[in-house]
């Protein structure tokens, strides 16, 4: 039977002794038994993966230099028990996503205002924008819409006049702070 004594003076063990591996998760030290090292080539799919998460973890190296992104990070770690880092290779891998293209007010003139609602794990940082002629595919105009508060939505005002047009494509992107998002289109 094993007896470990505390001293006050050392606030936490890292490292690997032999077949075990002390860590600290969430505050909390741990022992463990050293994983298996696994002698065979990956898949494909675990090859993909690998990249993925390479490329995940750039981008959380550089929102930690970022005091903006960092601070961000930090404070949705708090609430998530977790650290800045993982949040930010959390976010990479969860894009922002457009939940709703509000088109009823939009009827090809210029001043005229689409409505979106979109959301992330943790942020959407912008909203894209594109109005393309449906028949045609050519774009006819593109643009970032802005964030309104109050309702949580962004706005995009057209600025090009397209009522010669019978119908138009509007798809929009919303990106996170990892330039993470999938596009989402309307016809109107």
């Amino acid at each position: 039977m094993a007896k470990i004594t505390y001293n006050p003076n050392v606030a936490h063990v890292h490292g690997h002794v032999g077949n075990w591996v002390m860590k600290e998760r969430m505050g909390v030290n741990l022992v463990a038994v050293k994983p298996d090292q696994v002698h065979q080539p990956n898949t494909p799919a675990q090859q993909q993966q690998r990249g993925k998460f390479k490329d995940a973890t750039v981008y959380a190296k550089s929102a930690m230099s970022n005091l903006t992104l960092r601070a961000l990070y930090s404070t949705k770690a708090k609430t998530d028990k977790s650290s800045p880092f993982a949040e930010a290779v959390q976010d990479w891998f969860n894009p922002a996503v457009v939940d709703d293209i509000d088109v009823t007010s939009y009827h090809h003139h210029v001043g005229e205002t689409i409505v979106i609602r979109a959301h992330d794990d943790v942020q959407v940082a912008s909203v894209g924008v594109v109005i393309k002629n449906t028949a045609t595919q050519a774009v006819i105009e593109s643009g970032a819409a802005s964030y309104d508060p109050p309702t949580g939505t962004w706005g995009y005002a057209a600025t090009a006049d397209a009522s010669a047009v019978a119908q138009v494509t509007v798809t929009v992107t919303a990106l996170d702070n990892a330039n993470q998002g999938t596009p989402k289109s309307v016809t109107a």
